[in-house]
């Protein structure tokens, strides 16, 4: 299963419609209509699937999907 896949079946469970709907080149919290909280949770679950950690400094780059999935991707293969 690719990166985005992953990615999107975790944000799954932390919305309530289907991620189909979630545009992945948009603004990802506007878009997915998740709040900060709810953001540090999904961070937590990436975190646990990719086996990676992510800095809170990072956070603030992760603007989009696809921003997010190009980040696991290039933490993973570091």
């Amino acid at each position: 299963m690719d990166t985005k896949t992953q990615l999107l079946d975790i944000i799954q469970d932390y919305v309530d419609y289907p991620v189909e709907e979630i545009e992945t080149d948009k603004s990802f919290k506007a878009t997915a209509g998740v709040d900060s909280f709810v953001f540090i949770e999904m961070v937590g679950s990436i975190e646990d699937r990719f086996g990676i950690s992510i800095p809170n400094i990072d956070l603030k780059n992760f603007t989009t999907i696809n921003d997010i999935v190009s980040y696991i991707d290039y933490r993973k293969s570091a």
